[in-house]
C-alpha cells in the first residue's frame, strides 16, 4: 500500500513539476547541442616514418652518431619546431589567419606548437643472449588543423623538414668529429716532434753516455784498462832493459883505459892511481913535500882520485836511476801527470839522466864501438819508453773519458728514459687517433651516401576525410543526461519546498479525519485555453529550437542539402 502511494506520488510529480522540468531541461540540452554545433572541425593528418638501420654491419663501420633515438627525435623536434621554421611555415601555407590578426608571432607559434605532435612505434628486437628490448622503430607525425588540405601540406612539410634535419644533423656529427681528430692528430703530432727533438738533441750533448751505450762503453773501458796494462807491463820491461845496458855501459865505461901524459895508455885508473901514490911515497922519502915533482905528482893524484870517483858514481846511478824510475811508475798510476810528486820525481831522473850525458860526453872522447852501441841501445830504448809513456798518457784520458759517461748514464737514463716514456705514450696515441680518424671517415663516407641510419616515408600524409574532433553525439548524449539530471534535480527541489496537500490519503493522513467526499476538478473554458495556448507554445519553443539547430548545422557544420544527400545515401544501404 505504501509502494503504491509512492507511486503515486512520482507521477504526482512529473504531473505537477513537469513545466519546471523542461525549463531547465531545455535550456541545458540546448546550450550542449548548440555547443556541439557551434565546435569548430578539427581535422588530423598523420605521416608515418620508418626509422631503417644501417645497411653497412658495424663490424665494418662503425657510425659516429652513438644517441639513442629518443635523444635525437627530440633534437630534431626542437629544430624543426623553432620558431623561424614554423614562421616560415606559416607564412608559406598561410596558416591561422584568423589569428595573424588579433595575435602576435609567440601566440601563433605557440598554438602550431600544440597542434603538432608525435607518436614513437616501438617493438620487441633482438634476442639471443641478450634478450629482447623494446626498440623504437618508427614514429608518426600528426597535425590538426581546421582545414583539411592544409593539414595534409602541413603534415608533410613537417616529414620533409624530419628527414632533412636528421640527415643534416648526422652530416653535421660526422664532419665535426672527423674535424675534431684531425685537429687532435695535428696537436698530437706537434707534441710527438717535440718529444723526437729533445731525444736527438738529449743524444748529442751526451753521446755515449746513454743508458744504450752502456754495455759497449763498459766493454770498451775493459779494453783499455787491459791495454793499460800492457803498456804498463812494456815499460817495466823497457826500463828493466834500460837498468840493464845503463849497467852495461858502466861496467865498460869502467875497463876502458886512461892515457898518462905522455898519450901511453893506462889499463886501469885505479891502478894507476896506486902506482901513483906509491911513487909518491917513494919520492918523499928522497925529496921534500916542496919539490916541483912531487907537487905535480900530487896534482895528477888528486885529478886521478877525481876520475875515479866520477866512475864510481857512473856505476851506481844506474841502480839510482832503476829506483827513482820504479817510484815514478807508481805516482803515476796513483795521481796524475801533473801531481807535485809527480814532477819532482822526474825532475830527479832528468837531473840523473843529464849526469851519465856528461859521463857519457866524457867518454866520448872514447872511440869504443861496444861503448857506442851500448848508447844506442840506451837512447832507443828511452825513445820506446817515451813513446809508450804517452801512449800510456792517452788510455788514461780515454779510460777517464769511458768512465765518465759510464758514471753520467744514471743521471741520463732518467732523463732519457722519461723522454722514451713521453714519446711512447704520445706515439701509442698518435697511432689511436690515427686509428679512430680513418674510422670517423668512414663513417662521414656512410652518412655522406646515405647508407648509415635513416629515416624513411612509409605512409605519407593523406587528405582527412572526416573532423578529428569534436565528438558532437558524444557531445549532445552528454548534454541530454546533464539536462535529464538538472530538469530532474530543479522539479524534486520545487516539489520538497512546496508543503501543499496535493491528494486525499495525504488529507487523511495529516488530520486524521475520514474524508467524506472528493469533487473533481472543473475545468472552465478560459482553463481549458489557457492549456491550449501552453501545448501551443511548448510546440512552437520545439520548432524554434530544431530550426534553429538546423541553422546551425548548415552554417557550421555541412549545408543541409548536401546532410540530406548522405541521410538518403546510407537510407538506401
Amino acid at each position: 500500500m505504501k509502494d503504491q502511494q509512492i507511486q503515486l506520488d512520482i507521477w504526482g510529480v512529473i504531473r505537477r513539476r513537469n513545466l519546471g522540468f523542461l525549463l531547465i531541461f531545455l535550456p541545458v540540452l540546448v546550450a550542449f547541442v548548440v555547443t556541439a554545433l557551434l565546435l569548430p572541425a578539427v581535422y588530423r593528418s598523420q605521416t608515418t616514418i620508418l626509422i631503417e638501420g644501417q645497411q653497412i654491419p658495424t663490424e665494418y663501420v662503425r657510425t659516429t652518431v652513438t644517441s639513442y633515438v629518443e635523444e635525437r627525435l627530440e633534437i630534431i623536434k626542437q629544430r624543426v619546431l623553432s620558431r623561424t621554421k614554423l614562421i616560415d611555415i606559416i607564412t608559406k601555407l598561410n596558416l591561422y589567419p584568423d589569428m595573424r590578426k588579433q595575435h602576435t608571432w609567440g601566440e601563433i607559434v605557440a598554438k602550431m606548437r600544440k597542434d603538432i605532435s608525435i607518436k614513437t612505434i616501438s617493438a620487441e628486437v633482438g634476442g639471443g643472449r641478450g634478450g629482447a628490448r623494446s626498440a623504437t622503430i618508427a614514429f608518426m607525425l600528426l597535425y590538426e588543423g581546421r582545414r583539411p588540405s592544409q593539414v595534409q601540406k602541413v603534415a608533410n612539410v613537417l616529414a620533409s623538414l624530419y628527414l632533412e634535419e636528421n640527415i643534416r644533423t648526422r652530416e653535421r656529427r660526422a664532419a665535426t668529429t672527423t674535424q675534431y681528430l684531425q685537429d687532435e692528430l695535428k696537436s698530437v703530432k706537434k707534441e710527438l716532434n717535440n718529444i723526437e727533438q729533445k731525444i736527438s738533441k738529449l743524444k748529442i750533448e751526451h753521446l755515449g753516455e746513454l743508458p744504450e751505450y752502456t754495455e759497449v762503453n763498459l766493454s770498451a773501458l775493459g779494453r783499455l784498462n787491459r791495454d793499460r796494462d800492457q803498456i804498463n807491463m812494456r815499460i817495466h820491461s823497457l826500463q828493466e832493459r834500460e837498468v840493464y845496458l845503463k849497467a852495461q855501459l858502466a861496467l865498460l865505461d869502467s875497463q876502458i883505459s886512461a892515457v898518462d901524459e905522455k898519450g901511453n895508455p893506462i889499463d886501469n885508473p885505479r891502478e894507476h892511481l896506486k902506482k901513483l901514490e906509491s911513487t909518491l911515497l917513494a919520492m918523499k922519502a928522497e925529496l921534500s913535500d916542496k919539490h916541483p915533482d912531487v907537487k905535480r905528482l900530487k896534482r895528477q893524484i888528486r885529478e886521478l882520485e877525481v876520475q875515479v870517483q866520477k866512475t864510481d858514481n857512473s856505476r851506481a846511478n844506474p841502480q839510482r836511476l832503476q829506483e827513482l824510475q820504479s817510484q815514478l811508475t807508481e805516482l803515476k798510476a796513483k795521481y796524475g801527470p801533473k801531481h807535485p810528486d809527480v814532477l819532482r820525481k822526474t825532475r830527479e831522473i832528468q837531473s840523473l839522466t843529464r849526469g851519465d850525458d856528461s859521463t857519457g860526453r866524457t867518454d866520448q872522447k872514447v872511440d869504443n864501438p861496444a861503448l857506442v852501441n851500448l848508447r844506442v841501445q840506451v837512447e832507443s830504448t828511452r825513445m820506446e819508453i817515451e813513446n809508450l809513456v804517452k801512449e800510456r798518457v792517452k788510455v788514461k784520458e780515454r779510460i777517464e773519458m769511458y768512465q765518465k759517461r759510464i758514471e753520467m748514464a744514471p743521471l741520463v737514463e732518467r732523463e732519457y728514459n722519461s723522454l722514451l716514456r713521453d714519446h711512447e705514450h704520445t706515439n701509442r696515441r698518435y697511432s689511436e687517433i690515427m686509428h679512430a680518424l680513418a674510422e670517423a671517415k668512414a663513417a662521414q663516407a656512410l652518412e655522406e651516401t646515405q647508407r648509415s641510419e635513416r629515416f624513411t616515408i612509409i605512409e605519407p600524409a593523406h587528405l582527412p576525410e572526416k573532423p578529428y574532433k569534436p565528438d558532437r553525439v558524444a557531445i549532445v548524449l552528454v548534454g541530454l543526461v546533464l539536462a535529464v539530471g538538472a530538469g530532474a534535480g530543479f522539479a524534486g527541489i520545487r516539489e520538497s519546498m512546496d508543503n501543499t496537500v496535493k491528494t486525499a490519503d495525504e488529507l487523511t493522513y495529516l488530520t486524521g479525519l475520514p474524508l467524506l467526499s472528493v469533487l473533481p476538478l472543473v475545468k472552465t473554458d478560459k482553463k481549458r485555453r489557457a492549456t491550449r495556448l501552453k501545448i501551443i507554445a511548448l510546440l512552437g519553443a520545439v520548432i524554434v529550437v530544431i530550426a534553429i539547430g538546423l541553422l546551425l548545422v548548415h552554417i557550421f557544420v555541412t549545408p543541409l542539402d548536401i546532410l540530406w544527400i548522405k541521410i538518403q545515401k546510407r537510407l538506401m544501404l
